[in-house]
């Protein structure tokens, strides 16, 4: 009796036929409904900007928040992890880690001013924690909410002449 997986080549032809058709039926099903499908490719920092555009938070650029850290009156707020904010941060942030939001919050929460601009910021361009914590902070009734979506990354690239 012969067995027809015994060849080394016959099994490693129909596996490769297999992952190649199930990506042909992939691509095709993302082609037929753009609208669903998923991007072939995205600017991470045009879609967080658009996103948050879409909810109604203000976008800052590098520049803008500068100028705003200078006036005293907007509170930064610092999405990153408490590590990453010791290790560099924007002058006058608070911490405010989206992932422990929870328990640090009501901490935070002591020290701001219900009236005053709030803006968030995280790492950088691919960062979704700045967007994450906004909405949380207008869930928990603070109206006047920016995000700083370059975040760090601009902020050092700004900084340096």
């Amino acid at each position: 009796m012969t067995n027809r997986f015994s060849k080394p080549g016959n099994l490693f032809t129909r596996t490769l036929f297999l992952v190649l058709v199930g990506m042909l039926t992939g691509a095709l099903f993302n082609a037929l409904r753009p609208a669903h499908g998923i991007p072939w490719y995205e600017a991470w920092s045009q879609s967080l900007m658009v996103k948050a555009q879409q909810e109604g938070f203000p976008v800052l650029a590098a520049g803008e928040v500068r100028e705003v850290a200078e006036d005293g009156w907007h509170q930064l707020l610092d999405a990153r992890a408490l590590s990453e904010y010791d290790e560099g941060h924007v002058p006058g942030a608070l911490s405010l880690p989206f992932k422990e939001v929870a328990e640090v919050f009501p901490e935070v929460q002591l020290m701001l001013v219900p009236e005053q601009p709030l803006i968030t910021y995280c790492s950088g361009n691919a960062c979704e924690d700045a967007l994450s914590l906004a909405r949380f902070l207008r869930d928990q009734g603070y109206t006047n909410v920016a995000v700083f979506i370059g975040g760090m990354e601009a902020w050092r690239e700004e900084k340096t002449p």
